[in-house]
């Protein structure tokens, strides 16, 4: 008792300096910072392929749809092993184990490795989990420590030099169809935040030092949500929004306390996360595919006074990014759109090559979510083919990029900081960079 008191005091004092560790340009969870997926300081190459504009390339020993965080001088990624990495020959699912894995930004050597046994019995690989996989939630890092989720193996923290500081379970229940996890985590003040409606039909939050439960919600409707959380700042709080299928719902992050609720034209299920942009909420998805705009604040049901718009729309799988009055995504069909974001209306769309990058023909569409570089959009396909917008009303293709000899799924996000932008596929982990 005595050792684990000694720990969590070290972690209490050494969190209460994380801002002399984080940089200003850190990508430090999914998406960027508060889950915007914009960076107006990043100054990265707008054209690259296997052999320019790259700076160093790294062979990962497993596969993953996590995204990679930038931390400092370090690049931190999941990935998988032992159990669903060979479609024909998938393996025992008692064998599975995630990596946390460390590498030096500037030269890609690998700092370190963290490896997890599979702590429940995991869902059978097959339907969509064959498509994402078993490491498909981004860490996130406060400066001093990273977070993981590993679906039914729990949330673990991790030091900055990999070793594990504890481990709590977030619950061993799967959705109906047996897709498997992916929600993030993400940081709200000494919180660990993790949308657990897969695994434990709750949102729960954890205290950062020593992985205890501060607060949990617990509901049954919980489940079939895959979105991040996301924090705003509005009337002088902080609300937590989580995105559920039918609702968005407003959580106190200090106590859990519930603000105020929502109705959500999204049904069936959540896989995008909701991104704020001026204090209203945006998200879109399901099967019928639809987009709400919501002004966040206010008590109670909030439907009809703090609704902007709702619309019907082509949706996908990603998140959508908004900046100024424009929101964009890609679309299923790898249609690139673009809206209006304060009235909903579509300013255009336009249909992306599927790619075929490695020389074959590989899955259209994404699962990454675009993110925007400066003026720049820019959306990763599942084959690897990257395309490069003008982040406006015109969406102008400035440039298509592939890594070829790379025939393995890109289903991650990238990060950007400085002048690097980090990408992943089920193989490899790249630097990119102005050569």
């Amino acid at each position: 008792m005595c050792r684990f008191a000694a720990r969590c005091f070290c972690f209490a004092v050494a969190t209460s300096f994380v801002i002399v560790s984080l940089q200003a340009d850190d990508w430090t969870r999914f998406r960027g910072e508060n889950g915007t997926g914009i960076s107006t300081s990043a100054l990265v190459p707008t054209e690259w392929s296997s052999d320019k504009n790259i700076q160093w390339k790294m062979e990962l020993p497993g596969p993953g749809s996590s995204s990679p965080i930038v931390v400092g001088d370090k690049v931190l990624v999941t990935c998988y092993t032992g159990f669903g990495v060979n479609r024909e020959n998938p393996g025992e699912p008692s064998d599975l184990k995630r990596h946390l894995l460390c590498f030096d930004r500037n030269t890609g050597k690998e700092l370190w490795r963290a490896t997890v046994d599979s702590a429940a019995d995991e869902d059978e690989y097959k339907g969509f989990i064959v498509e994402h996989g078993y490491a498909s939630s981004t860490p996130v890092s406060d400066g001093e420590h990273i977070f993981t989720f590993f679906g039914k193996s729990g949330v673990i923290a991790f030091d900055m030099q990999g070793n594990r500081l504890w481990q709590t379970s977030a619950g061993t229940n799967s959705d109906p169809a047996n897709w498997g996890g992916g929600a993030s985590p993400m940081l709200a003040g000494d919180k660990v935040i993790v949308n657990a409606g897969i695994e434990g039909h709750a949102l729960i939050a954890l205290n950062k030092s020593d992985g205890s439960v501060a607060w949990r919600v617990d509901d049954e409707t919980f489940t079939n949500s895959w979105s991040t959380p996301t924090l705003v700042e509005v009337d002088g709080r902080t609300e937590l929004i989580y995105s559920i299928p039918e609702k968005l719902l407003a959580y106190d992050p200090d106590t859990g306390e519930q603000l105020w609720h929502a109705r959500s034209p999204i049904l069936n299920a959540i896989t995008a996360s909701t991104t704020v942009h001026d204090g209203v909420i945006f998200t879109l998805g399901g099967r019928q595919g639809q987009a709400i705009a919501l002004r966040c604040g206010g008590k109670g049901d909030v439907s009809d006074s703090h609704t902007v718009w709702q619309k019907p729309v082509m949706s996908s799988i990603g998140t959508p990014v908004v900046i100024g009055d424009r929101m964009f995504w890609l679309a299923s069909g790898s249609i690139a759109m673009c809206l209006d974001a304060g009235d909903g209306n579509e300013i255009k769309k336009t249909r992306l090559e599927s790619g075929n990058a490695g020389g074959q023909q590989r899955p259209a569409g994404s699962y990454a979510s675009p993110i925007i570089v400066g003026d720049k959009l820019i959306i990763v396909t599942r084959s690897g083919t990257t395309h490069v917008l003008s982040a406006d009303e015109n969406m102008q293709e400035i440039a298509v990029n592939s890594m070829q000899g790379d025939d393995s799924l890109f289903n991650a996000t990238p990060a950007v900081s400085g002048n690097q932008m980090f990408m992943r596929s089920d193989r490899m982990l790249y630097c990119i960079s102005q050569q």
